[in-house]
């Protein structure tokens, strides 16, 4: 054999290893791009199935099989999801269900989801398995890193506000519940839990200023939506902090509709008029009582309601110091009882002596549909033109407010 013949034969193979190769790049190139999640479970029985969530929706699901998992799928941008393996699949009762994971920013990208062990992981309903805080590593989705740097800074923050809080329950909330006010720790705490709040909300700002393009951003937005008080220009603002490029995804409209239905509480707005009954049973309006020139509370609550039972020891005890006299606080329960013997029957029980009204539509009554109020209790403070100025206060901190606004009037 010649050696030009094995030359033209080594050229030839060369050309079509790279003909091919190039054939293999294109080809990767033009797959529909998507998300790939690979998941190690060590521990999970085989057959189990694990779920991408959307909060309450599933999105996706696989299989467990020898500890692992793969989910695929597409997403239009990153997106927080929960992934939920589920140990229950003969239960149907979200209360009763085992399911155990944590959050995961989702990109287009392969993505490695691992626990030492399902033990190691978080349950969704937490009350289950309180102690376990969840022990996971996210590896391969940007969206994800970013998140857990957004969450790291935060986190000195928000582990004072808990620790503030669970002092708070030991010292002032439970011996509240038997009548017995340690108001002065209450408001000291109360101030600490608001510092650590400060913070918490001056990094999530922060944050969306420097990341206006990451999906991420529209995820801490709907967090400080949901935990802070805003007026609706604030609210605005937030939105128009995200970059236009993000308006058209679902957890921008999201954000858009959770603010809308805050406007009607927001910081700053005139309260609304509603028409309810009085305790002897004639149709009255909410405006009848808000006293012009004074500081209102609003106070939403129901008979069937624990917590709201559980307030009104300290709403007496407030009555009792703010609610006569020269500048009083003026305070206004409604209720949304829908059966006035049940109403009766609790303001007789409850010995409530400040102005008591009920709107008997209960959630479908105006309450509800005027305020967009999803729970009670709840109470709207007023200042002295009828606007709002704070919000969804209970004990301590409607001291906090108190002292604020009318002076310290508590034995010292």
């Amino acid at each position: 054999m010649n050696e030009k013949f094995v030359k033209d034969k080594y050229l030839n193979m060369k050309k079509y290893c790279i003909f091919f190769w190039c054939l293999g790049v294109l080809a990767a190139c033009q797959r529909e791009s998507g998300y790939k999640i690979i998941g190690s479970v060590p521990g999970t029985p085989d057959g189990m199935k694990v779920y991408l969530y959307n909060w309450n929706t599933p999105v996706d699901s696989g299989v467990v099989k020898s500890g692992k998992f793969v989910l695929m799928g597409k997403v239009d941008v990153p997106v927080r999801y929960q992934l939920w393996v589920d140990l229950s699949p003969d239960k149907k009762a979200n209360f009763e269900k085992d399911m155990r994971g944590s959050d995961i920013f989702v990109d287009n990208t392969d993505i490695r989801y691992e626990t030492p062990s399902i033990d190691s992981l978080a349950s969704r309903m937490s009350f289950q398995r309180e102690a376990v805080k969840g022990n996971v590593s996210v590896v391969g989705s940007p969206a994800h890193d970013l998140y857990l740097k957004y969450k790291e800074k935060i986190k000195p923050y928000r582990d004072k506000n808990s620790a503030a809080w669970n002092k708070y329950l030991e010292v002032y909330h439970i011996p509240a519940l038997d009548g017995v006010f340690n108001t002065r720790e209450g408001i000291a705490l109360v101030r600490q839990i608001q510092a650590a709040e400060k913070e918490m909300k001056r990094i999530q700002w922060d944050f969306i200023a420097e990341n206006p393009m990451s999906s991420v951003s529209i995820d801490v937005a709907q967090n400080i939506v949901f935990s802070s008080k805003l007026s609706k220009a604030e609210m605005d603002r937030l939105l128009q902090m995200i970059d236009p490029s993000l308006h058209h995804v679902v957890a921008y409209k999201e954000l858009k509709e959770s603010m809308e239905d805050l406007y009607p509480i927001a910081i700053g707005e005139k309260y609304r008029d509603i028409e309810v009954v009085n305790e002897e049973g004639k149709t009255v309006h909410l405006a009848d009582y808000v006293k012009s020139g004074q500081y209102n509370m609003v106070e939403f609550w129901a008979s069937w309601c624990g917590p709201c039972r559980g307030e009104i020891p300290h709403l007496r005890h407030v009555y009792d110091i703010y609610g006569k006299g020269e500048d009083a606080f003026n305070m206004i329960s409604i209720s949304i009882d829908n059966k006035e013997d049940d109403w009766k029957k609790a303001l007789k029980e409850e010995e409530m002596k400040w102005v008591q009204l009920c709107d008997p539509k209960g959630f479908e009554g105006s309450v509800v549909n005027k305020y967009k109020i999803r729970g009670i209790p709840f109470c709207l403070i007023l200042d002295r033109e009828g606007r709002i100025i704070d919000h969804g206060v209970r004990g301590a901190e409607l001291d906090v407010v108190l002292v604020d606004l009318l002076g310290d009037r508590y034995e010292k």
